[in-house]
């Protein structure tokens, strides 16, 4: 059984007593989340963070189906055990953030912090509530592979009107192998997470005290992840669960720790100092 990939970030000369899995969102792997790493490691040295590649995604590839929710949260649990620090926190941005949820619903002990990054619980029906990610995928698996180049795949995207942000990012999964390149994405996987990750129904781990000793819901202000109603809803979450605190980056569309990131790394080093309050933010 494969061990998912990953990087660990601490502040130099820490010996951190307690670790923060990241975990990205689709298409991503754990380097998206290395500055920010950075910056909490130096703001809170006692923590130490873990840089995850999920199934599929970057260096964690050849792992078997199914390809859902649950068998991605198991595989970090996995890994937890494999290299034997604690999963006493976890942060998660966007389908990542539906794996933090997912791991927690199986958990029997909290753990102390959880950092839920403009990611909605709920499910998403309707294809307008999906934003590009079925768009981009449709895309990923039309390339033909082996691929010629980098700038090759950069045109052929560009061509088809995504913007250069979003096509540099892609990019990244763009790697050298046998003389040409190869999308490092396991698309038929990905394909079938994203359709448990929009199916899914989470907002009961949110809604209840026990998964996390402190839980902050980090919503992009621009985003159109969370509507109305997933907002409202979290607001009246808030009195049933005393561990939850929701925190709105005005400026931030979905890609909060690119729109904002020190706004966001604002509200994350809020909640690791002061695990387990319960306070308002």
């Amino acid at each position: 059984m494969p061990v998912l990939a990953h990087q660990r970030v601490t502040h130099e000369g820490a010996v951190p007593t307690r670790w923060i899995y990241f975990l990205h969102g689709i298409f991503g792997m754990g380097t998206n989340f290395r500055g920010i790493a950075k910056s909490l490691a130096a703001a809170a040295p006692d923590w130490g963070f873990v840089l995850v590649d999920l199934r599929g995604h970057g260096a964690s590839q050849g792992f078997a189906p199914p390809h859902d929710l649950a068998a991605a949260a198991a595989d970090v649990e996995a890994l937890a055990r494999e290299i034997g620090l604690e999963i006493a926190g976890i942060a998660g941005h966007s389908f990542g953030g539906k794996v933090l949820l997912e791991l927690l619903r199986c958990r029997s002990q909290p753990v102390d912090v959880a950092l839920v990054l403009d990611s909605m619980p709920g499910p998403r029906d309707a294809a307008g509530q999906r934003g590009d990610a079925e768009k981009v995928l449709a895309s990923l698996e039309a390339v033909e592979q082996p691929i010629a180049s980098r700038e090759a795949f950069r045109a052929r995207l560009l061509g088809e009107g995504y913007s250069t942000a979003i096509v540099d990012w892609l990019a990244m999964n763009v790697r050298p192998e046998a003389g040409a390149y190869r999308l490092r994405l396991d698309l038929p996987a990905i394909r079938a997470m994203l359709a448990d990750y929009f199916a899914k129904d989470l907002w009961p781990v949110v809604e209840q005290p026990t998964a996390a000793r402190d839980m902050c819901v980090i919503v992009g202000g621009r985003s159109d992840v969370f509507g109305p109603d997933a907002r409202a809803r979290l607001t009246r979450a808030m009195p049933q669960n005393q561990n939850l605190r929701v925190h709105v980056l005005e400026q931030a569309g979905h890609w909060v720790h690119v729109d904002d990131p020190a706004g966001l790394l604002a509200a994350m080093t809020e909640t690791i100092r002061k695990p387990g309050s319960g306070a308002r933010s």
